[in-house]
């Protein structure tokens, strides 16, 4: 046996990884019905990561032990059931190919050129960060501290052990199943992302290795087959839909999460780009069924991360837009009035003055939400040196004002009545706000964190950005 496969049960890990993401793809599209294998797929690992997530806290509510068979067993039968439709379709489709010829289906082979450039940097991209992830041990502060821990806690017990504050711990009676991490407040956190690594360590019997991070490598791809069906679906020539999962896949920080796995970030900004992506699909093409599949990445976003709850009110609201449909200029004025006073806040936290006050405000939030100290705070040198100076993004933050213009160009005001370009704006609001009027502004002061949560906008800011491209490049399209 290979020393890297060692110490693991190799056939459950591959069931633990596959299994949800046919699940989810099978989910997808039960709530969409027929659609293309690439919306499918991307939509379904996400998809296929919440049914899990659901079925583990549901599996532990009742009491039950959690071990892998029973779990994979109902997981992998609820998929076959699910299934026969589809697998109905197929033998129909199957029939009707058949009896048109065996030519019927053939794509011509010009149509594949743009092909190979593609997947000759999938494979090197996808081989260096498989490396990566394979040989380097557990390293990210966050997933050590964080994340991990639980999971590891909960494999060792086969139950969602309580974790608590260092004074719960201390005063706890003896024989109390209580733990306490190094950072506490983690146990308070949204557990999608220990309860994704439990299932990983139940399945591979084991809870130290290398290869449990596997859905971190999967999970760009997952994305980009999303924004693939999402872009073709705008008839967006196939060359241009592969240089935006070339944009999207070549994106530092992007390969530095899926490489240093254990980061819920990544995830996070996943989960709400494919809600947001889903709604401009709905927007597009009339079928609502796809702001079910925004509701379910919603939900996923408040089972990530604590800002998950933000952005999930973010698309929830865009859903209730949707449904409302109030004439486009009032959300254009309305989208320009907030820019315009947020703009004109960062502006004033760069006087000095403004800039040296503790607190105007003191919001205290619900639940186990922070408590905000407001004040401007000087944003804007950061933010630049983040955004266009600064190695992280290529020149994504260049791409997407460019691609707006040519919208504007070609179509004018109409180019902007777009719901993911209002999400994309929404949220990145979100963000401006949150560093620059409260005291998060000195996390964003390092750069750590004001990149880091920069990634929950990028899959979505590369689907605007080639969005905009679709009235020019595609004869078809519809205005």
């Amino acid at each position: 046996m290979m020393p890297l496969l060692e110490g693991i049960h190799l056939p459950g890990l591959l069931l633990a990884t596959l299994l949800p993401w046919c699940a989810g793809a099978v989910a997808a599209r039960l709530i969409i019905g027929v659609a293309p294998l690439s919306l499918l797929l991307g939509h379904g690992y996400l998809l296929g990561q919440l049914l899990l997530v659901i079925l583990l806290l549901g599996w532990d509510a009742a009491g039950l032990t959690l071990t892998f068979a029973p779990l994979a067993a109902l997981l992998g039968g609820a998929t076959v059931l699910g299934s026969l439709p589809w697998l109905r379709v197929l033998q129909r489709q199957q029939s009707s190919r058949t009896r048109l010829g065996p030519g019927a289906a053939r794509i011509p082979w010009r149509h594949t050129l743009w092909l190979l450039p593609l997947l000759l940097f999938l494979a090197f991209r996808g081989g260096a960060l498989a490396q990566e992830l394979a040989l380097r041990p557990l390293f990210a502060w966050d997933a050590w501290m964080n994340w991990v821990p639980r999971a590891v806690v909960w494999f060792q017990h086969g139950e969602l052990t309580a974790f608590g504050n260092p004074d719960a711990w201390l005063a706890a009676p003896p024989g109390t199943e209580l733990y306490t991490l190094g950072n506490w407040r983690a146990g308070d956190y949204p557990p999608a992302i220990p309860l994704l690594l439990l299932w990983q360590m139940l399945g591979a019997n084991s809870s130290d290795h290398t290869l449990l991070y596997l859905p971190w490598l999967l999970l760009p791809g997952a994305c980009a087959l999303a924004l693939w069906g999402h872009l073709r679906a705008l008839a967006l020539p196939h060359w241009t839909a592969a240089l935006a999962l070339y944009a999207l896949l070549s994106q530092p920080l992007l390969a530095t999460h899926s490489a240093l796995a254990g980061y819920a970030d990544l995830w996070l900004g996943a989960a709400f780009s494919l809600g947001a992506m889903a709604l401009a699909h709905w927007q597009h093409t009339g079928a609502r069924r796809h702001g079910l599949l925004a509701i379910a990445m919603a939900l996923m976003c408040t089972l990530l991360k604590t800002p998950g709850l933000g952005f999930a009110a973010l698309l929830l609201g865009a859903a209730v837009l949707l449904l409302w449909r109030p004439p486009a200029r009032w959300l254009l004025a309305s989208a320009a009035t907030l820019c315009t006073l947020l703009l004109l806040g960062l502006l004033l936290g760069l006087q000095p003055r403004v800039a040296e006050l503790d607190a105007l405000l003191v919001l205290d939030l619900p639940w186990t939400l922070p408590t905000l100290t407001l004040a401007p705070r000087p944003l804007l040198p950061y933010l630049w040196q983040a955004m266009f100076v600064q190695a992280n993004w290529h020149l994504l933050w260049l791409l997407l004002p460019t691609c707006l213009l040519a919208g504007l160009a070609w179509r004018g005001l109409a180019s902007l009545h777009s719901i993911a370009l209002l999400l994309l704006v929404a949220g990145f609001g979100l963000l401006l706000f949150l560093f620059g009027f409260t005291h998060y502004f000195k996390e964003a002061a390092n750069f750590v964190t004001l990149n880091r949560t920069l990634l929950y906008l990028v899959p979505l800011a590369v689907y605007v950005a080639f969005a905009q491209l679709a009235p020019l490049l595609a004869p078809d399209w519809s205005r």
